[in-house]
């Protein structure tokens, strides 16, 4: 079992301490933070992320890297990735998340599911309590998938529901039904699943308060242990993106927005989902902790088509199509660019995504990585933030106050 750098710190005075006093005093507080939403940084601590492009369909909105189809494509990209996850295989850091993330990765066969776990538990050490999430669409979902994820390891499964209007599905080009959705999360949670989250969108075209809150009662009447609502981007070259630029298609006005946004902290608040950053909601001990590692600007290892690496300040990302990135394993130039960060930027990104925390940004954190000198570098943009009401500084952290959060993205510009 990893040290818990509570008790690393306190090792001289352990000294003379039995072994099975010690181990019993680490196991405790790691069982402690085991239960609280955010887990301590952890350097150590490394996630792997896997891309899967695969979808039953193309959703409207989605500019990800992903096709409709490709069944032919699954077995030589699965092998590509094989190969890059061994290419990569060359620390001794212990991995503590694992995500399949897509596109759809629940459509892959579920023995492709078991051999990318079972290759990344070869290739890399795991904490015993790691997270293994995939995403999952509820067309997907069926008991015997569910049950081969559990053997493969998987602990859990982040639904892609998005709404629970039949019209709402359809203009997003959803294959599923709002019916289908619930019957998959109860297959899901029939399976054994103990740990899943639900992504959901507001802000859509046409969407209406009361249509809106009604997607979120029936999802919540779900009982998930997690939740995600993101407002919809219309992101360039998607159809949706397209539809708004043209002026074909008009989506809500950003007080509207907000509206929606007032309507799901009012429902949110008394079931039992604590929001812990700017668009996701979990019950105690149930934060996503591969988000977490994005959100601290921790370091990760992305395999697949279009999936991004960050490995101290060294940011890399893959060729975007499938077809290019297999092509690209056989080359032997699979990456399509790399950056290295100034500490300029890896400052101010850690501020930014930091910020997007409810409980902000522990100074800890911060002065471990840039000295305590550093906070100086961001003290004109901070001071602007703290004048407008936006920020709150404390000896312990700096996070949004509640005004704060829903600006984050133009501090999160400002600090970059």
């Amino acid at each position: 079992m990893r040290r818990h750098p509570a008790i690393t710190a306190l090792t001289p005075r352990l000294r003379g301490w039995d072994h099975t006093t010690v181990r019993a005093l680490n196991e405790a507080v790691i069982s402690l933070d085991s239960h609280h939403d955010h887990p301590p940084h952890d350097d150590a601590d490394l996630g792997l992320y896997i891309h899967v492009p695969f979808c039953v369909s193309k959703c409207a909105y989605c500019a990800f890297s992903s096709m409709a189809g490709g069944a032919r494509l699954m077995e030589p990209y699965v092998a590509a990735v094989l190969r890059e996850i061994d290419a990569r295989a060359r620390t001794e850091r212990m991995v503590s998340s694992l995500y399949l993330g897509g596109g759809t990765p629940s459509l892959l066969p579920p023995t492709a599911v078991a051999t990318l776990v079972r290759h990344c538990r070869r290739a890399f050490p795991f904490t015993p309590d790691a997270e293994l999430t995939i995403e999952a669409n509820p067309e997907t979902v069926t008991p015997e998938r569910v049950n081969a994820w559990l053997e493969a390891g998987i602990t859990r499964v982040s639904m892609g529901i998005q709404s629970l209007d039949d019209q709402e599905l359809l203009s997003l080009n959803r294959p599923h039904t709002a019916g289908r959705a619930v019957a998959a999360f109860r297959a899901i949670r029939a399976a054994g699943v103990r740990n899943i989250n639900v992504d959901l969108l507001y802000g859509l075209p046409g969407q209406t308060v009361e249509a809106w809150r009604n997607t979120i009662r029936v999802a919540l009447d779900l009982a998930s242990e997690h939740l995600s609502a993101y407002a919809l981007i219309p992101e360039s070259g998607t159809p949706i993106g397209s539809a708004v630029s043209e002026g074909r298609l008009a989506l809500p006005l950003d007080d509207v927005v907000m509206a929606y946004e007032d309507v799901l902290h009012e429902a949110l608040s008394p079931s039992g989902l604590t929001r812990y950053e700017i668009s996701n909601y979990a019950k105690p001990g149930f934060a996503c902790r591969h988000n977490m590692l994005y959100w601290r600007c921790d370091d990760w290892l992305g395999f697949g088509a279009s999936a991004h690496s960050h490995v101290q300040g060294q940011r890399w990302w893959n060729r975007f199509e499938a077809t290019d990135y297999i092509q690209g394993i056989d080359r032997g130039d699979v990456v399509a660019g790399r950056e290295e960060l100034t500490l300029d930027q890896r400052l101010g990104e850690t501020l930014a995504f930091g910020l997007r925390m409810v409980h902000g940004l522990p100074r800890r954190l911060f002065v471990e990585r840039f000295g305590r000198d550093a906070w100086t570098a961001r003290n004109d943009e901070l001071t602007r933030l703290l004048d407008h009401g936006l920020l709150e500084d404390t000896p312990q952290t700096i996070r949004l106050t509640t005004r704060g959060l829903a600006f984050a993205d133009s501090a999160a510009a400002l600090l970059i």
